[in-house]
């Protein structure tokens, strides 16, 4: 101890720190703020139960400051640690009359970056309304880990009233994912009718939607990334293809970078035609996509209505 037991001062070798911490965080303290945090499970695909997406009521004008923090793993095996690339977003809630209702997904108000790393944060002021945060990570959902903890801390400058659970959503991955990516994204009008929306500088990885505005031409849409590294599909393959349906949203691919300690490099190609007008809604959906779309992913992957 540096200054004896009692003020909490001591030495530690570089070595032994190394070995011990992986991250050093550093809280500012605002006076008079009230902090709220509240801990959940990110999922390890798009289930229908447990979802990280908090509701918060703003009754006044506030500032308010966001931090996903993924739980410690120090005590962890070495098999099981994973650092995650974590995303926190805030939309503005479109339909609040159903306060214990589904998640209905409005403007992006403020996000992170995405980052492998073990917190991220942002901070906007809102103003009088309804609002959603929602927790997002998805490196591990090839992985046979048990999905990982994470702590939000909302520290605002004025009271908050919160609503901790939503009811079960299926394609809350799919909704919060488009509206993102729709608004912060790069648009490219690949033919009449079709845009292409891709995140990519800034989201440790690479996020393609693929907009269909056709009142009755499918899409056939084929995305090969094969020549990216140290990166991980949310399809689980490297080569996509999918036909979209006349006037639907589709998540394409989810890239993210897998090892911390290496750099990453993504490669893509889009490739794309419209389909005989022949093909209906009686067709076999699975056999639309490839890889099939699960059911662990179809509430991320399958095609949205516009």
């Amino acid at each position: 101890m540096a200054h004896g037991a009692d003020e909490g001062v001591f030495w530690m070798s570089y070595d032994d720190f190394q070995k011990f911490f992986d991250c050093v965080d550093v809280c500012r303290f605002r006076e008079n703020w009230i902090e709220v945090r509240v801990e959940g499970a990110l999922p390890t695909y798009a289930c229908d139960e447990e979802i990280p997406v908090r509701r918060i009521m703003v009754e006044s004008t506030t500032e308010i400051e966001c931090t996903l923090f993924q739980e410690g793993q120090r005590s962890s095996t070495k098999a099981l640690r994973q650092q995650l690339d974590l995303c926190v977003v805030v939309y503005r809630e479109e339909n609040d009359e159903d306060i214990m209702g589904r998640a209905s997904f409005g403007p992006v108000i403020v996000h992170s970056r995405r980052m492998v790393k073990g917190f991220v944060g942002c901070n906007a002021v809102l103003e009088k309304g309804t609002y959603l945060i929602v927790c997002l990570a998805f490196n591990h959902w090839s992985t046979n880990v048990p999905a990982p903890r994470y702590v939000l801390a909302v520290h605002s400058s004025k009271p908050l009233q919160y609503v901790y659970k939503l009811r079960p959503q299926r394609y809350v991955f799919a909704d919060a994912i488009i509206n993102l990516t729709l608004a912060k994204g790069t648009r490219h009008e690949g033919r009449e009718g079709m845009t292409v929306y891709y995140l990519t500088k800034g989201w440790a990885g690479l996020v393609v939607v693929v907009e269909n505005r056709l009142e009755d031409r499918w899409i056939f849409v084929k995305c090969n990334c094969n020549e990216s590294r140290n990166v991980v599909s949310t399809r689980g393959d490297l080569l996509t293809v999918d036909c979209i349906p006349p006037r639907h949203w589709q998540v394409i691919i989810i890239l993210t970078q897998l090892e911390l300690s290496e750099g990453f490099t993504i490669a893509h190609r889009l490739t794309h035609s419209l389909l005989n007008s022949s093909l209906t809604d009686s067709s076999s959906h699975m056999a639309l996509h490839k890889p099939s779309i699960s059911h662990e992913i179809s509430g991320l992957h399958e095609p949205r209505p516009l």
